[in-house]
């Protein structure tokens, strides 16, 4: 592997919470790009301030993370011209009845410089990604009207209607119902086998986009695995991080975990 084909790296990584307790530490990991990532494991694990510290979001206490080799402090604006970030939870004022494709089209004019006009282009790709997710007949809507599940089609949507090389995505399917999920699902999968686009994505459940993961990293506050789903489906891996009553079954020639706390098939 060559330095200009990883795609995420991290060196001795630590990042502390504002009140001084360790979130992440030692964390060192590399992946090659272009690849579909699942950052995964439980609650207060430190999957998503791994991603907001890659982004320049926060700042780590020691060590370094970039993305197309780029750090994460030193060229911020390098990653985030590259990054279609979709976070866990929107900033999106619910009082300011913007239309679902005003949402969208945020997405291709917060790059662009000012003044930010809306070109047919613009609207068009932005009506594309939205019939990606099927939210094209409610592309008039006010988007504070729309379910939680339809809300976060549409944050996906404005990603997908962006431009760079990478989308990363913070629990996209978290509180969202299952038609929503399998809209989400599905609309990653073609972007990704369709483009040339890499895809990093913090889950709880890794399930639903099992088969179109190709690297998983395992976090416990640390990294406790990095490789294939079915590589991290390793027994003494899983209990590190689920516990002793997380157990291993396989079905269809995949490893799944399950884990007491969520009574469901999770392929961790």
């Amino acid at each position: 592997m060559t330095e200009s084909d990883i795609l995420f790296k991290s060196e001795n990584l630590w990042v502390k919470y504002p009140n001084g307790e360790v979130a992440l530490h030692d964390v060192d990991f590399e992946i090659e790009g272009p690849s579909f990532i699942a950052v995964i494991g439980p609650n207060g694990s430190g999957k998503s301030t791994l991603v907001k510290t890659a982004l320049g979001l926060l700042k780590p206490y020691r060590g370094h993370i970039s993305l197309f080799g780029f750090d994460s402090m030193k060229e911020t604006g390098e990653i985030r011209r590259r990054v279609r970030y979709v976070p866990q939870r929107d900033r999106i004022d619910l009082n300011i009845p913007m239309k679902v494709i005003d949402i969208v089209l945020m997405g291709r004019l917060l790059k662009k410089s000012p003044p930010r006009i809306a070109s047919s282009k613009d609207k068009r790709l932005s009506m594309e990604a939205l019939e990606k997710v099927n939210m094209d007949e409610l592309w008039k809507r006010p988007f504070p009207e729309l379910s939680g599940g339809q809300r976060q089609r549409v944050l996906v949507a404005r990603a997908l209607a962006s431009e760079g090389q990478l989308l990363l995505l913070d629990e996209p399917l978290a509180g969202t119902d299952v038609e929503s999920q399998n809209m989400i699902v599905e609309a990653l999968r073609r972007y990704h086998e369709e483009n040339d686009v890499s895809v990093i994505m913090v889950t709880h459940d890794l399930n639903p986009v099992h088969t179109l993961v190709q690297d998983v990293l395992l976090l416990q506050n640390t990294v406790i695995g990095v490789g294939t789903p079915c590589s991290i489906m390793d027994p003494e891996l899983l209990q590190k991080v689920y516990g002793p009553d997380a157990r291993v079954v396989e079905y269809a020639g995949h490893r799944y975990c399950v884990t007491r706390d969520s009574g469901i098939d999770r392929h961790a």
